[in-house]
């Protein structure tokens, strides 16, 4: 028998913890947020696409019980600055921990079970994306609100005197912990070694300081702060175009509203 047959098998990382939003985590809210669907917003509009496939199915011969409402926690910048809560930190390190509401959703789609035959998802495929249509408006995702938050988040994060020098403070604060010296907390996040599930350990201690220090620096308000300032002042040299981005997320919220509501 080779070595190789010997060998123990690799660890497997285990599943994420649930872990609903803290207070602190929904309390982080942006300018630009205003302007993008919201976790309810997604979760209806999905539940409305839902219910149109599941209508269209049934014109086609095929019976399918559209999915439930399910309660969503709206914490649309929880990740935003990497790991923030130290519940998350202790449980999960630097992995995004599940909500109730995404465990609900996929027990539900378990329970109703998928397409039985090739011909059944070729038909659901055609009702899902005649749905889609209907729901969603194009102009409510706007390329301009995308590129303008990116170049705000990477503004403040690069050249902001007030964020750099939290991020220095932040630095010196995990280095007084034992910790490796990242040069941001975005790098912290996506260190290569949290990939290898024989480093949970390892990382956690990393995330939990990480966390520790941003409280201790203030970082995430800086941060926030920075970032608050430049996004409103991009709301008022756009206001035509942010204006037609929240009518047609209006919009989008009434035809979803509707179809839900006559299910």
């Amino acid at each position: 028998m080779s070595a190789a047959a010997c060998a123990a098998p690799a660890p497997q990382a285990p599943a994420p913890p649930v872990i609903d939003p803290s207070v602190e985590a929904r309390a982080l809210r942006l300018p630009f947020d205003a302007y993008k669907r919201t976790e309810a917003d997604i979760e209806r509009a999905e539940r409305a696409v839902d219910v149109l496939t599941s209508v269209c199915l049934k014109q086609k011969g095929y019976d399918r019980t559209p999915l439930p409402a399910i309660p969503v926690v709206e914490a649309p910048n929880r990740r935003r600055y990497g790991v923030i809560e130290p519940v998350v930190a202790e449980q999960a390190g630097y992995q995004a921990p599940y909500t109730t509401a995404e465990k609900e959703r996929e027990r539900a789609h378990r329970a109703r079970g998928g397409p039985r035959t090739r011909t059944e998802q070729s038909a659901a495929n055609d009702c899902i994306q005649r749905s889609t249509a209907r729901v969603y408006v194009t102009a409510a995702d706007s390329p301009l609100l995308t590129r303008l938050e990116r170049e705000i988040f990477e503004q403040t994060r690069t050249k902001d005197a007030r964020v750099r020098s939290a991020f220095e403070a932040w630095r010196s604060c995990l280095r007084a912990r034992g910790q490796k010296d990242y040069p941001d907390p975005l790098a912290a996040a996506a260190d290569e070694r949290w990939q290898d599930p024989s480093t949970s350990q390892t990382e956690t201690a990393a995330a939990v300081a990480d966390v520790a220090c941003k409280e201790q620096t203030n970082l995430v308000t800086i941060w926030s702060g920075a970032e608050r300032e430049l996004q409103t002042t991009a709301l008022k040299e756009h206001t035509t175009e942010f204006t037609a981005i929240r009518q047609a997320l209006e919009r989008e919220r009434t035809e979803a509203a509707l179809i839900v509501q006559d299910a």
